[in-house]
Order: structure tokens, then sequence, then C-alpha cells
């Protein structure tokens, strides 16, 4: 356990000559004036970030960071730098012009050329350069680019995957015509050029804008699936200063997170502060939603960089002789703090040394199973176990408070009475009071009915009805806010709320799913279910008094340092699905007749609770769309039959599936037939697999299939069985839908990460070689 931080100031009770004083204040003087070292972390150097290119959406987490304090949370001063585009981004940090930079996929080989620098975040998954020509050219794909004209960058770093692109597809020595980005759109409009390189979030809605309907190629649906943005150091900044480095991670990763949910906000903000491309609100908004598909935060952590597809990157533009990596490979190329425990500033240590006990607001009634008060008055629940595991990290000291009713916790809070509310979601209204920490868990915000009602597509679709909601609780602010039409009834607590719903008082109810689920299980409410979802997920977070920002922050760095293991603990030691897995016959045969009708009754409750929680169940491990298993479960069931198979010796594969070219198949006869597809493929699997296999959607057209008690080359078996059935049927007219797998084995892996990371390495192999292939 972490020792709480006490001052190490010591008195002297010597007496010091006033001369030696003096001359002890001159040396510190001089130290300071030459020293060679650079500040620190809470130093108030101005740390300059250079951005990939002009002001707009493409960087707005970076303004977030900035616009809700993150970097100032951190003790940075961070100003941020336009492009230049004559100037190289990589050299101005070698050149140490600029502490961090914003650039694409070329840093990386950069890196293994042993350049130094050092890579600090993923922000895009996927590159957003495309090659676009005009529909009515009729030019499709990359082979119909050979002898074509193609407008370029100006220079081959900005366009690394388009040039690999060209190089996999034996299209080299192509005629590229360098060009600024105004030039190639006249250029391509009056048919100077076949084809241009073009930014996907920005450069199409231009072309669509004047009318012209056009084609997009995309590098990734041709087996070339380099990194977007990356964020980036010079390898003296890591080396020198890991917590500098790794408080400019946190920060503008947290500004991702906040741009992304606020939208507009930040689009009005770039307009005001930032837009010197003199961009529409239109414009930015349309950039704002294609920024989120590429960065894809959903199916990779945000800032997430995975070895093996670095070690493909480099291994890939290597063998291309795009440039040259000297066979370094891509290890040690992203940064890693070797500074272990919770890397806090001077200003925050000192902080939460000052304080004695921090006071928690909490709900007599509790928020199970959240946090709630057991039959002794102690506080249980996930947030109580995440307190305790800040106790440990922070050496800080929790004191519980309880309050009647949500409504005094929240005005305790606001004024100062306590200090800390643990499970919250933030809301525009608790921003005034609170500062929160980054989410520590999330769930969906559903509509609870009772059985006799049908599924409910749309929170709109209960207008005219009473929705019963927590009063003070999220989906009151924001039904209230959102939905003013709606009839709200109030009640004290969640248990409150679906009794009342059970008796029908109201028609429906609005919450966590976590929330009722274990409520419905716990109190027995067997004639309700979850029914339909909101637009709204519940991203619970620890909520600090607002003149508290250092704790915040020194929480947000304690949650971070957490392994996903530990967070995935504290989550399954509270949320179950039991089902009633038989009625116990032996307890009722011994009743006397009289008791038969109860025994009846008993059945039949237990029956339809087994149902209930069958429905609940399958609510949150199930992926809405295709009807599989959802992310969330997959790494569940994967890692306890990774853990069972290493334990008995048994063999287990995997198989990583990636339908191919499906972003032209959305971009060329829309997201339903998209949709159509995920699901036909699904069906096909489904269909195909023994039932011992665990089948789900990995993310976006990308499917995982679990084999235990399967070696490599039956694995293989099954994938090419399912790759097959997949290209004999028609599901596009006159067009081929195809898909491709990797394959990879639990054995030799030392965790389930290594094994998902050897599959990934198979399935873009597979693409690499042309793709409807198994590897």
């Amino acid at each position: 356990m972490t020792c709480r931080l006490k001052s190490s100031a010591n008195r002297s009770t010597q007496q010091i000559s006033l001369g030696l004083l003096v001359f002890i204040f001159a040396l510190l003087i001089v130290n300071s004036v030459f020293a060679h070292e650079q500040p620190s972390i809470a130093d108030e150097e101005e740390i300059i970030i250079q951005l990939k290119w002009k002001h707009q959406f493409q960087f707005a987490g970076f303004y977030a960071a900035l616009k809700q304090g993150y970097f100032a949370d951190e003790g940075l001063n961070v100003r941020l730098k336009e492009r230049n585009p004559s100037i190289n981004i990589v050299d101005q940090v070698i050149r140490q012009e600029a502490h961090y930079g914003v650039a694409d996929s070329v840093v990386i080989l950069q890196a293994a050329n042993h350049q130094p620098v050092v890579l600090v975040a993923a922000i895009m998954q996927y590159s957003a350069n495309a090659i676009m020509t005009l529909e009515q050219s009729e030019i499709r794909s990359p082979q119909d680019l050979i002898s074509r004209r193609i407008s370029f960058y100006d220079n081959d770093s900005d366009g690394i995957d388009i040039l690999a692109l060209l190089a996999t597809q034996g299209i080299r020595g192509a005629n590229l015509i360098r060009k600024p980005w105004d030039e190639r759109v006249d250029a391509l409009i009056n048919n100077d050029v076949d084809a241009i390189v073009v930014y996907v979030t920005n450069d199409p809605h231009v072309f669509r804008e004047r009318g012209y309907d056009v084609n997009l190629i995309y590098p990734r649906d041709y087996g070339v699936s380099l990194y977007g943005d990356i964020l980036f150091t010079h390898q003296q900044e890591a080396e020198q200063h890991p917590e500098r480095v790794a408080a400019i991670r946190r920060a503008v990763i947290r500004g991702w997170h906040y741009a992304l949910d606020h939208k507009e906000e930040i689009v009005d903000h770039i307009i005001e502060h930032y837009n010197t491309l003199g961009k529409s609100k239109a414009a930015l908004m349309i950039e704002a939603h294609g920024m989120e598909a590429l960065i894809s935060r959903y199916t990779a952590e945000l800032g997430q960089f995975d070895q093996g597809r670095i070690d493909y990157i480099v291994d890939l533009l290597d063998r291309l002789n795009l440039l040259e990596s000297n066979g370094i490979g891509g290890k040690h190329l992203v940064f890693s703090s070797n500074t272990k425990g919770v890397l806090l500033t001077e200003s925050e240590k000192a902080f939460l040394a000052s304080l004695d006990r921090i006071k928690v607001g909490v709900e007599a009634v509790g928020y199970p199973p959240f946090e709630m008060l057991n039959d002794n008055g102690q506080y249980q629940g996930i947030a109580a176990d995440y307190l305790a595991r800040l106790e440990e990290l922070l050496g800080i000291r929790f004191e519980f408070v309880q309050e009647e009713t949500w409504l005094d916790v929240l005005e305790n809070l606001r004024s100062k009475e306590i200090d800390l509310i643990a499970a919250a979601a933030q809301t525009p209204e608790r921003l005034q009071y609170a500062t929160f920490s980054s989410p520590y868990v999330r769930s969906q915000m559903v509509i609870v009915t009772r059985n006799d009602v049908d599924y409910v597509a749309s929170i709109r679709q209960l207008q005219g009805q009473s929705i019963g909601v927590v009063a003070d609780y999220a989906p009151d602010e924001l039904l209230s806010r959102y939905f003013p039409e709606l009839s709200l009834k109030h009640y004290p607590s969640t248990v409150d709320g679906l009794r009342a719903l059970s008796v029908g008082e109201v028609d429906a109810f609005v919450d966590n799913l976590s929330v009722v689920s274990y409520l419905i299980h716990r109190e027995g409410l067997a004639n309700l279910k979850v029914s339909g979802q909101t637009p709204y997920v519940f991203d619970l977070s620890i909520g600090v008094r607002k003149d508290w920002p250092l704790l915040q922050t020194a929480i947000d760095k304690a949650l971070a340092s957490m392994s996903s293991e530990e967070h995935s603990a504290i989550y399954h030691r509270w949320i179950r699905f039991e089902v009633v897995e038989h009625v116990p016959w032996k307890n009722i045969l011994p009743f006397i007749i009289a008791a038969v009708f109860v025994a009846m009754v008993l059945v039949y409750f237990l029956l339809q609770l087994r149902s209930k929680n069958q429905l609940l169940a399958q609510v949150s491990v199930t992926d809405k769309l295709t009807g599989t298993y959802n992310r969330h479960h997959l790494d569940h069931i994967l890692m306890e039959l990774f853990k069972e198979a290493k334990q008995k010796r048994q063999s287990l594969a995997i198989v990583l599936f990636d339908l191919d070219r499906f972003k032209y198949i959305n971009d060329e006869y829309g997201h339903q037939k998209g949709d159509e597809i995920l699901q036909q493929f699904s069906n096909i699997v489904k269909d195909n697999v023994r039932s011992t296999d665990v089948f789900g959607r990995w993310g976006g057209e990308e499917f995982l299939l679990v084999c235990p008690f399967t070696n490599t080359e039956q694995a293989i078996q099954v994938a090419e069985k399912v790759r097959l059935l997949l290209s004999e049927q028609v599901l596009i007219e006159k067009e081929k839908v195809t898909v491709s797998a990797g394959v990879a084995s639990a054995n030799m892996m030392p965790n389930v990460d290594a094994l998902i990371t050897s599959a990934d390495k198979k399935l873009y192999l597979a693409k690499e070689k042309g793709r409807n292939r198994v590897e």
C-alpha cells in the first residue's frame, strides 16, 4: 500500500551565516541558468505540438484538451502550431523546433530508420488517404489506374499508404503529378488528371457539394492498412521526461473522447477560435463524423498501438523499397514509461498530502450494483471496489457520508459539504459544480416495460405514455432536456420505479442496463423485460468538487494505471447474469395436496424469471445488428477458454474474419445493404460451425470464431469452408462478396493478446496476398 505523502522539508537547527546564505543562493541561480536538463512536468515551459495540417476537426481532440483544461490539469502549458506545408513535420520534431508532432505512418518508418522519434498515441486507427475519381470515369480499382495521371501530394511522406498501394498492385512509375489541393480539384474537374489523392474526411464533400459523383479507392481494401494520425515526440523527451509524455498522452486522449462526445460544441469552438480555413459548420460536422469512423474508438482503445500491426507496416514498406528500414523491424518504437506506479505532479502530491479524509456522498437506497450499503451499513459495489483501489494507489482515505436522497448528495457536493461522488454520469448540469474522471464503466441506458409490450425501437415511440425515471438521475436530466414532449414520472430510487412499473403505475421505466438487470433479478420482478435502448449510455465516472481539480487529475491517472484485468475483475465481481437452471422438484413433491397450487405458482414464477434473465443476459452480450456475440462477451469467453486450454493442455484455435472491400460496398450500395451482408455472413458462419464454437462480431466488418478442442489445421478447414460458402452466394448482383481470414492456435502463445495479434497478422497477410483467402 502506498504511504500517504508527507512534506519532506527539514528545518535546519544550525545557524547559517549571512555570507554562506548569499553564496548558496548565488550557486542556485547559476545552476538554474546553466543546467542542461529540460524542465520537469511541473515547470511552466511552453510545450509546442506541431499539427499535421491547418486547423480543422482533424485536431479536435487537441482543441478540446485546451478548452476543457485537460492540459492545464496535468500542469502543462501547450501551444498548437499549424503546419507549414513546405516543412517536414518529423524533421521539425527531430530538430526540436517542436516538442511533439502529429504525422501519419511515415513516422513509424522514421523511427525504424534509427531517427530519434518515439510513437506516443495512435489517434486514427486507419489512414484518411484515398484515391478519388469522378464516377463517370469508371476508374474503380487500382488496376484501372495503370498509365493514368494521378495528382499527388507535394511530397511522398504525406501519401505513403497511396505509394504502398500502387506498389503492391504493380503500378510502379505511375504518372504522379505534384499539385496543391486547390489545383488538384480543378485538374480533376477539367480532366487534366484521371485521379487525385484525397483526405476522405474532407475532400469528397467538396466535390459532392459541387454536384459531382465520385468513386473512392481505399488502400486498406487492398491490404494496405496503415495508421492515420499519430502523436509522436523526440526520443530525448521520452527518455528524460516520461512523466510529461504520459501526461500529454492522457490529456490528448481525454480531449478526443470529449470532442467525439460533443461534436457540435467543438465545431462551434473551431469556428470561433481556429477556423483559418474558413470552413462551414456543415463541412466541419461531416469531417467530425468521418474522423470518428477512422478513430474507431469502440473497436480499439483510443491511442492504442498494436505491435503486430507496426511490425507488419514496417515489413510491408521495407519489402516495397519505399523507404530503407535497415531491417530493424517495428520493435521498441512505442513510448512506454519505465516508471512504476501513478505518475503525479508535485502539485498533485502536495494536494493529496494536505487532505485528511475525503468525504464521499452515498444515497441511502444506493445504486446497486454500483454502490449500496449492506445491512451493517458498509459501503459495497463496483464503485466501492474502485475507491478501495484508489486508496492503495494514491495513499488517500475516504469517509462515507450517508444522505437521504440523491438530490441531497448532489446539493451537498455543490455546497462542498462532501467532496466526491463515486458513481455518476457526467451531465451539463453537474459540470457546473464538479469535474469528472474518465469513465471507469459503460452501460447502456435502456427502456424497461412489462412483458406484454413489443420491442420499443425509439424513445419517441413512448410519446403519450407515462415514463418512470429516478428524480435527478441522468435519465431525468437527459430526457427532460432533449425530449421535453415526454411525460416523466419521478421516483426516489430505481427499485421504486421498477416496482411501480411492475404494478402498472407507469408504462415504461428508463435507467442503466446493469442496474435494472441486477434489481429485476434481486426483487423477483418476473413480469418486466428490457424492450429497447435509448441513444445514451451511462459513462459512470467519479465526480469531484470543482475547486479540487488536482484530486480529479490524480484519480484519472490512478484509473489509467490499472490494468484491463483489474477493471474486468471488478466489473464481473458484481455483474452476473445468473439463470435458474432447474425447478427444485425434490422440495416440492413432499408437499401435501393443499400446497400443490402454491407449488405450481412457484414453478411458473421461476420459469418466468428464467426467461427474463435470459433476455437480460442476451441484451448484454449480443451484437444488435447480427445477433451474434459482441466484442465484450467474446473477450470474456476467449479469456476463459484460453485459461482452460492452458490448464488442461487442450488445443484451441481462433479465426479472425474480415469482409473484403466492405467500405466500397457501403459507399457503392449503401449502409443498409452493408448491414444485410453482415447479417447474411453471420448466418453462414452460425449454420456451419459446431455448437461448442463461439462466434461473434469483433468490430465493424471483422468477426471472431473461437474453436475449442481444435488445432490449426482443423481451424483452417472451417475457415476455408466459410470462405467458399460466402464466395458462392449471390449477395449483390454482379458483385462477389468475399472474406479473408487469419488463423492462430493457442499452442505456445503466452496470453490472449498474443493469440489475437497472431491471428491479426495472418489476416493482414491474407489481405496483402489479394484477399479471399485463409492464412
